[in-house]
């Protein structure tokens, strides 16, 4: 479960910003959401987290930065390759460090990791943790890189052993770690198991869901579980889509039809590229519109076309098959969300970061998507959805707690900085909504008079030429 995370000279977070789930124990409002953290620090960590800001506040730049982050961490760098660092560009902080740190606990194991870097090198580089067997907090590693772009690691007792030749590996490791590479990837590709775990939460625990993204694997799931077609489908139907079902459609690929534009090279690559993998590959592609094609190698160098494809009730009773392009934006939007509950539903631990969770979706059908988390989650799960919104119908302490209700603002400088609900003393009974839209908390667009954009006087330009015509 993620712990906290810190974030500092990356987009528009110019200072140190923390991001925090963990429980503020003197509320004792749903307290069925608190998981125990298994670390044993006495604290409970939150389930779930809105984050509220106006228009550029920041909230997407939070999710980016978590990405980042991640990306740098499981895909790692290529020699020479310049680290795509975003500083705050309202200053002079291009050459300033940026610093990325998550707390997070995983297999019954406390992790610090952090790593502070400019566009060319890691600077700083920690990994602390308090494994399931320690009571204690342990040093892994810190790593430096000097000014020469030389890599120097100190290794803790629980990572270097006792073992002179597990040593020696350590710093045959560091030794080649490029300046722009973290020397956590590095051990981890080299095989070092102790810290596979870290990045294994980062790869397989954390989730990052943009706002305009489309779950890659919809037809595969489709095609393989029955579960999730039956989970895709029923909620669906919840949501009064008017959709009965949902299914794939299966075609002999027709390059002409479906393709035309495409080059005869890239048609020669894909087919190689299925050729190689082998029977029941697949390969997913898009057109020029943005259109999503799912492509499986069948038997006898046979290529099948896979479609998604939506049934709705005929009024004779019978069923009608719609493309996924016939739906609305709505609905597209919510069948590429779903995945993700029933993720969270059935992975006890999922981490899932979704910007903008209402985009497209009616403010009482964002709720019930919230709803059904929480509903959902057991006692044993340690699953968090963490999300940004604008929608103030959220804003509800009978559905969240003040702990769960976060908010980003910009000062005058243009630098974001986060705090939560739970900073500000309300009486249980006020509505969060009203005071939050009234600017009780801040995070709220700040307008001028509008009179200053002189559309008044065009008005009434305009009324008087309409009156002579």
């Amino acid at each position: 479960m993620l712990v906290q995370v810190t974030i500092e000279n990356f987009l528009s977070f110019k200072e140190a910003t923390t991001f925090s789930m963990l429980g503020v124990n003197s509320d004792l409002s749903h307290i069925e959401h608190l998981a125990l953290d298994v670390a044993g620090k006495g604290r409970s960590l939150l389930p779930v987290a809105a984050i509220y800001g106006a228009n550029a506040a920041g909230k997407s730049n939070l999710i980016s930065a978590i990405d980042f982050a991640k990306d740098l961490i499981v895909e790692g760098t290529r020699s020479g390759q310049a680290i795509p660092v975003s500083t705050f560009k309202l200053g002079d902080y291009s050459k300033k460090p940026s610093k990325f740190e998550f707390i997070f606990t995983y297999e019954n194991a406390f992790y610090s990791y952090g790593f502070t870097l400019d566009s060319s090198q890691i600077i700083e580089e920690w990994l602390y943790g308090i494994p399931s067997n320690k009571k204690r907090e342990v040093l892994y590693f810190e790593r430096t890189t000097s000014g020469k772009k030389e890599t120097q690691v100190e290794y803790g007792a629980i990572l270097k052993g006792k073992s002179d030749k597990n040593k020696q590996f350590l710093d045959f490791i560091a030794k080649s770690t490029r300046p722009n590479q973290l020397f956590l990837t590095e051990a981890v590709e080299r095989n070092v198991k102790l810290l596979t775990p870290v990045v294994n939460w980062f790869k397989r625990v954390l989730t990052i869901i943009s706002a305009e993204s489309r779950y890659t694997g919809l037809e595969i799931g489709i095609l393989s579980s029955k579960d999730f077609t039956s989970f895709l489908s029923e909620f669906l139907k919840f949501a009064g889509t008017g959709i009965d079902s949902i299914g794939v459609d299966e075609v002999i690929l027709d390059f002409d039809y479906y393709f035309p534009e495409m080059p005869e090279s890239m048609r020669d690559e894909l087919n190689q590229q299925l050729a190689e993998a082998g029977k029941d590959s697949v390969v997913m592609i898009e057109n020029l519109q943005g259109k999503r094609y799912l492509l499986m190698k069948r038997e006898q160098e046979q290529i099948s076309l896979m479609q998604l494809k939506t049934k709705h009730r005929h009024e004779n009773g019978q069923l009608v098959d719609f493309s996924i392009d016939e739906e609305s934006e709505g609905t597209q939007r919510l069948i590429n969300l779903i995945p993700a509950l029933f993720i969270l539903k059935y992975n006890s631990d999922k981490i899932i970061f979704l910007d903008e969770i209402d985009r497209r979706l009616h403010p009482l059908l964002s709720r019930q998507f919230l709803n059904f988390f929480l509903q959902c989650k057991t006692g044993e799960s340690k699953s968090q959805l963490i999300f940004t919104t604008h929608d103030t119908n959220l804003l509800d302490l009978d559905l969240l707690r003040r702990d769960e209700i976060w908010f980003v603002e910009k000062n005058q400088q243009g630098a974001s900085h986060l705090y939560s609900l739970a900073e500000f003393k309300i009486r249980p009974d006020l509505k969060i909504e009203k005071g939050y839209l009234n600017g009780r908390f801040g995070a709220i667009p700040f307008f001028g008079d509008i009179r200053s954009l002189g559309w008044a006087d065009c008005e009434t330009e305009l009324s008087a030429h309409v009156a002579k015509v």
